[in-house]
């Protein structure tokens, strides 16, 4: 048995894993003012939001065709794997993984592909690679494997804070969508959260910036105390370095005992997430 892992331009994995013979990494195309782009082929997150207001228009994913996925997986089975673990963003914000179901009911290529929802996009989702990795190289088989990542996803926590709804109410991601958003005229924040099922769920909205943060840290805070083996690792992701400071220098604030690390979207979570939202991600 040789594995290999599929995952996509969502997940946050670092230089070094990226450039593992058995990791492949799915392009999430991207459709800006009417034209396809890969995520490489956009400008910086800060200009491609620039540009997203100026245009008015919509950032918004593009799936990937089928024979691109059968290329990237005819290379693995070319090159001697005999099983790929697809560790994917979230089905509930993408319809990526319904395209790998499809090639998978369909597979005629000699090597077996197992999808992997990782309920997740980011940093979440390259905990998972990794961990994966890791437990490819202790010689673990794929349900072990599989095994593990079920665990290891029990673990892990995502929160979404968002201005605009607008693109996951128009794809209908949010699963409690029965959820009474305030009639104030004031701009309302909403925190979000994947459940256990990976489903998109709201947990609160406020046009308060200060019970917002307090919120956040409360949710954060209540895994911090419950587990004694608790990381203490925190991941901030935003399109902007004034909303990675607002919610860093709070957090860190409240919880000195945690290592925060910062950095901008990339273009395929900016995609997902929109303007002026903030993604934050620890593990229990």
């Amino acid at each position: 048995m040789k594995i290999a892992i599929l995952t996509d331009s969502a997940a946050v994995i670092d230089k070094q894993l990226r450039q593992q013979a058995n990791i492949k990494i799915l392009q999430i195309p991207i459709l800006l003012d009417k034209k396809t782009y890969t995520p490489s082929d956009l400008p910086a997150v800060d200009e491609l939001a620039a540009l997203k207001e100026a245009t008015l228009c919509t950032v918004t994913e593009e799936q990937i065709p089928l024979s691109e996925i059968n290329t990237c997986v005819s290379t693995l089975a070319t090159a001697g794997y005999t099983d790929v673990i697809c560790i994917h963003i979230a089905n509930s914000i993408s319809g990526l993984g319904s395209n790998l179901k499809t090639f998978t009911e369909n597979n005629r290529l000699p090597i077996k592909l197992h999808l992997f929802d990782s309920h997740s996009l980011g940093q979440a989702q390259g905990v998972l690679v990794k961990k994966a990795e890791t437990l490819i190289k202790r010689g673990l088989d794929v349900t072990e494997v599989l095994e593990e990542l079920s665990n290891c996803r029990q673990q892990l926590h995502t929160l979404l804070v968002m201005e605009d709804l607008k693109n996951l109410r128009r794809t209908g991601s949010i699963s409690n969508s029965s959820h009474r958003y305030s009639n104030n005229m004031l701009p309302q924040k909403t925190i979000l959260h994947f459940s256990r099922a990976g489903k998109l769920e709201v947990l609160s909205s406020s046009s308060r910036n200060k019970k917002i943060s307090q919120l956040i840290v409360k949710k954060i805070r209540k895994y911090t105390a419950a587990t004694d083996d608790f990381e203490k690792q925190l991941s901030i992701m935003a399109d902007s370095t004034v909303l990675l400071e607002k919610y860093s220098s709070y957090i860190q604030d409240k919880l000195p005992d945690l290592t925060l690390t910062t950095d901008l979207c990339t273009p395929t979570i900016f995609t997902f997430i929109g303007p002026k939202a903030t993604l934050i991600s620890w593990h229990e």
